[in-house]
């Protein structure tokens, strides 16, 4: 449990105001208490070299760089350290090749922005020189999501869905929950998680795990995205298995 804020006696604050020991006084309060606020301006972005990744990201103040990390959405159970400062850079190595990796960027106590990547290995992702982008078997991959506008079936229905799901994921805005959703489809086809398609072609998949679920449309744009949080509701869709990795006409927009 969060300790209370302290709360300084009357008249304090006229009392350390005057002088370089108030100034001193007042960082440290911030500090301690918490209130010192930290915000995003640039970022995060991915840099991958092989089984290596260095996140880069901007904060309008200084403040220490960490970086929590996994291979599943919300699932951040390792971490890496960068010093202070406000143009953070923190290297990720010894990384498993061929690997989707999501992750979260921010302080020891706020987190700021998530996004994920993939490593590059024999017979899984490697990269392009031209776009940027790495090519899979089972499916073009981007380090970053492509935009929104591409990858959600109905862009009016997006700030409701993030409104009421973004929190399932820590999602940072409504863009970085669609370029959640649409990780997690590219992650399913390439693990082949437990899908289903409906006589209308929508395709429904769910990871047992992480115990996310989501929708898609034919074109694989998303329908909508989050944790059902109630045990057999997959099962309970409609539709037939399918397995995701042998549709080769369904594939994430680019």
């Amino acid at each position: 449990m969060r300790s209370a804020p302290a709360i300084l006696p009357a008249g304090s604050a006229t009392c350390h105001s005057a002088g370089f020991g108030g100034l001193v006084t007042l960082l440290l309060l911030l500090v301690v208490t918490g209130r010192a606020e930290v915000r995003l301006v640039q970022g995060p972005a991915v840099t991958v070299t092989g089984t290596n990744a260095v996140i880069h990201w901007v904060t309008d103040t200084p403040a220490g760089g960490r970086v929590r990390f996994g291979n599943a959405p919300g699932r951040w159970d390792q971490r890496a350290q960068g010093p202070v400062g406000t143009n953070h850079a923190v290297t990720l190595d010894r990384l498993k090749p061929g690997t989707m990796y999501h992750f979260t960027v921010g302080t020891a106590r706020l987190p700021l922005a998530t996004n994920s990547f993939a490593t590059s290995g024999p017979g899984s992702f490697e990269p392009t020189a031209t776009s940027g982008k790495t090519e899979n078997p089972d499916g073009p991959q981007a380090a970053r999501p492509p935009p929104a506008r591409v990858t959600w079936g109905s862009l009016r229905t997006l700030e409701d869905h993030f409104d009421r799901h973004g929190a399932d994921f820590r999602a940072a805005s409504s863009e970085d929950y669609a370029g959640q959703a649409w990780t997690f489809l590219v992650r399913a086809i390439r693990e082949g998680l437990p899908a289903k398609q409906d006589t209308a072609g929508v395709i429904r998949v769910f990871d047992p795990q992480a115990g996310a679920f989501a929708a898609y449309n034919p074109d694989g744009t998303t329908k909508t995205y989050f944790k059902p949080g109630r045990r057999g509701y997959f099962n309970d869709q409609p539709g037939d298995s399918v397995d995701l990795r042998s549709l080769d006409h369904f594939r994430p927009p680019q």
